[in-house]
């Protein structure tokens, strides 16, 4: 990502219209990168890279703030539609708030992906502490199985804990939690990032109903009762796979997914052809 774009490219090539995938609460857009190789040669891909992730900027901590940063990469890159959005997670609001921004300016979203996005309604943050486990978990989660020692070392601290102290315990720990590389430097960061998200995320309150079309791909162990996307999308296509919010992203689950989101985009092209013939 550069000062003037916060779009970072997947896969470049291809003819079909692009993929633009929306960054999660991590905020990097590569979470996407494993999904563009399963779309074909023929897919291109883009993935948003949240402000403040990786090019020493001030996070944003408003759904409209981000969606409004990422629409102005995305006219810059394509001025005009179609669009194709895709978002897990944090990213399925931001979309849908873009999705909704595009359409409102006359643009044409053939097809909007949510993965396992929540339903947006104002809510109270959680403590200090719920959302620094859950940092730490998103973190380590990406490399791999979340060890059992980061729910021991965070037990301890009360619910108003700062990051400074958990930062302390987390090094003093060494690779047994997180690899020793990421030194408290890196992690406040990281989390300056992720709390802005969380922050955008539990304030957001949506914008009424999206007439355009959705692909909600939800995963099986996650609550029915935040994901009735029914209820803002009258034209939901909904499937559910087998896993939880993270274990969805490997192994057959994946493939499911990724089987899923191809066939979403070729419907979408078939629903374009005559319109671009």
């Amino acid at each position: 990502m550069t000062d003037s774009t916060t779009l970072v490219p997947l896969r470049e090539d291809g003819t079909h219209p692009p993929l633009y995938c929306v960054h999660p609460v991590s905020g990097s857009g590569y979470v996407y990168a494993g999904l563009a190789e399963l779309l074909g040669p023929q897919q291109p891909s883009y993935g948003f890279e949240a402000p403040g992730f990786d090019d020493g900027g001030a996070p944003l901590n408003s759904i409209e703030a981000l969606a409004e940063r990422h629409l102005a990469s995305l006219r810059s890159a394509r001025p005009r539609g179609p669009y194709l959005l895709l978002g897990w997670s944090l990213g399925g609001v931001v979309a849908y708030h873009m999705a909704q921004r595009l359409v409102e300016a006359g643009e044409e979203v053939p097809l909007l992906v949510l993965i396992d996005a929540t339903v947006p309604q104002p809510f109270p943050l959680p403590p200090e502490k719920a959302l620094l486990h859950a940092f730490l978990r998103d973190l380590v989660t990406a490399m791999g199985e979340p060890p059992e020692a980061l729910d021991a070392l965070l037990t301890p601290y009360p619910d108003d804990v700062t990051p400074e102290a958990v930062w302390t315990a987390v090094t003093a720990a060494g690779d047994e939690v997180l690899p020793e590389e990421f030194d408290e430097e890196f992690l406040q960061e990281r989390y300056d990032v992720f709390r802005a998200h969380a922050e955008a995320l539990y304030a957001y309150e949506h914008r009424g109903p999206y007439a355009g079309r959705v692909l909600f791909l939800k995963a099986a162990d996650s609550l029915d009762a935040r994901t009735r996307w029914e209820t803002l999308a009258p034209r939901v296509e909904r499937h559910t796979i087998t896993g939880d919010h993270d274990s969805i992203w490997a192994g057959e689950a994946f493939a499911t997914l990724a089987g899923l989101v191809r066939q979403g985009l070729a419907q979408a092209r078939s629903a374009l052809a005559p319109a671009e013939g």
